[in-house]
């Protein structure tokens, strides 16, 4: 399945804008439609990854600009006591550049930070609850496990409505072209005593068959209507479970935004304010709760799944 990126900077960023996937707008009880929710879980782990390199190319950038400051004032102040200043001058010259070497120990004291409370909590949240791999995550194979465990039967009921549904229209054309005959047949002045009898004789074979075929899947509909409440609470019952895996992944999240902003305003500095301005509207915005309400909306219990019904053959 081939994967359509978007960056939607104006907007939320949805499911349905992210992964080109035939999931989204259907009924979550409706065949396989439970992917949708191991699709997300399957997601957490891959936002797990990223979201350790991420912060690993932050913690890069700041030991690089840390290294860049230091070298520049080490050429710096070579030049300046080479330079033709003196006295009081030059002293607060190269007392001053020295001073901008405070901006890599911050970027240090930072960069510090963002391994021990962002990077390392982070990798270890992923190893404990995705495993090693992905391909051995435990959990979300026993998701998927017990989807299919309770969808199994119910397939069995699609496919025995179908078969009966398609016997059902089959019977039908049959009777209408026995009919169809029949009526041809009344209308030809030509026709023999015994052509008649053939015909309604088939006319009534062809309405017994149809008639026994109509009852089965009429049977079949209302065994399905039975089976529906249950079905549904099981399948409502494992979704559940995924939300709370994902809940508790977005909860972690939510403690790696704090986290993060505590890294990098652990020392006061003249954009401290931005930053905290900036950090409190982020960490504001990520509502875990209006998340999983979504995912219901548009893929969960709160869809519309289309339900088998009797449909006849006009």
């Amino acid at each position: 399945m081939t994967q359509v990126q978007c960056i939607s900077p104006q907007g939320q960023t949805t499911p349905e804008k992210t992964l080109s996937n035939p999931w989204f707008g259907k009924g979550f009880c409706e065949p396989d439609q439970y992917k949708a929710a191991i699709e997300r879980c399957s997601g957490g782990y891959k936002s797990c990854e990223l979201g350790i390199d991420l912060y690993k190319d932050l913690a890069k950038i700041l030991e690089n600009h840390s290294a860049a400051l230091r070298q520049w004032s080490t050429a710096s102040q070579k030049q300046i006591v080479h330079s033709s200043e003196f006295g009081t001058t030059k002293k607060s010259w190269l007392n001053s550049i020295r001073a901008i070497e405070k901006l890599a120990e911050s970027n240090d004291f930072i960069r510090e930070n963002v391994q021990k409370t962002v990077i390392d909590k982070m990798t270890s949240y992923k190893n404990e609850n995705y495993g090693k791999s992905f391909l051995q995550v435990k959990k979300i194979k026993e998701f998927e496990k017990e989807f299919k465990k309770v969808q199994r039967t119910w397939l069995d009921t699609l496919d025995k409505i179908n078969d009966a549904k398609q016997s059902f229209h089959v019977a039908k054309r049959k009777l209408q072209i026995a009919q169809n005959a029949e009526n041809i047949i009344k209308t030809d002045v030509g026709s023999s005593d015994d052509q008649t009898s053939k015909a309604k004789l088939n006319v009534e074979t062809r309405q017994k068959e149809t008639d026994r075929c109509k009852s089965k899947y009429e049977n079949a509909i209302n065994e399905m209507e039975r089976a529906k409440p249950d079905y549904q609470k099981q399948m409502f019952r494992i979704l559940e479970s995924t939300d709370d895996f994902e809940r508790k992944r977005l909860n972690h999240f939510n403690l790696t935004f704090n986290a993060l902003q505590q890294a990098v305003l652990s020392e006061k500095n003249k954009w401290r304010d931005e930053i905290t301005d900036a950090f409190k509207k982020a960490i504001d915005g990520h509502n875990i709760e209006a998340d999983i309400a979504f995912f219901n909306t548009n893929y969960g219990k709160d869809t519309k799944t289309i339900w088998p019904k009797f449909e006849d053959l006009n």
